[in-house]
């Protein structure tokens, strides 16, 4: 495992150029996404979302909208989002 020092939003593209285009992608997170202000989150999801346009990937999260667990898979640049329970602030 590699850990890696800074803020994800502006190092997200950097670390998936770093995987195999032939890997799944997941980004998960959960009570971190409460830390970030409004205009972050909203660039996290516009990242996430730029990457599924040419990259199948998994968002695995809660704490930027709501308190609920959120899949969104893009697969072939489609979007499908489920929200899959309701979870305490730190992931419970």
């Amino acid at each position: 495992m590699t850990l890696i020092e800074g803020d994800v939003v502006t190092k997200l593209q950097e670390l998936v150029s770093r995987v195999p285009e032939a890997e799944m992608l997941c980004i998960f997170h959960t009570h971190v996404a409460n830390q970030m202000s409004r205009p972050v989150k909203e660039e996290l999801l516009k990242q996430v979302e730029r990457i599924g346009q040419t990259r199948d990937v998994f968002h695995i999260y809660n704490n930027i909208q709501d308190r609920f667990l959120h899949v969104d898979l893009y697969q072939n640049g489609q979007l499908t989002a489920l929200t899959c329970a309701e979870t305490e602030g730190h992931g419970r």
